[in-house]
């Protein structure tokens, strides 16, 4: 997603059987109220700098790893979490 977010952007809206639009690689412009904690976060563009920040959480995420481990060990070393490098 951080990498190339239209073109996954694109393949979730397929997936999901929804149209694209161009707001879509703009949907931190936004003047509605958005009630999460994350508040901040979704009105800013997606950032390379907090890729890795899952990593603080590693610890809290062994069965979502676990559920998931085909897919990860598809990435490169560098991003699977320590458990399957």
């Amino acid at each position: 997603m951080v990498a190339d977010q239209e073109a996954q952007t694109r393949r979730i809206l397929e997936h999901c059987g929804l149209p694209w639009e161009e707001q879509c690689l703009r949907f931190y412009e936004t003047d509605r109220a958005i009630n999460t904690a994350s508040s901040e976060q979704v009105r800013q563009p997606i950032d390379e700098k907090a890729v890795h920040f899952w990593r603080n959480y590693e610890q809290h995420l062994g069965e979502l790893i676990e559920t998931l481990e085909p897919l990860l060990k598809t990435l490169p070393p560098e991003d699977r979490p320590e458990s399957l490098r």
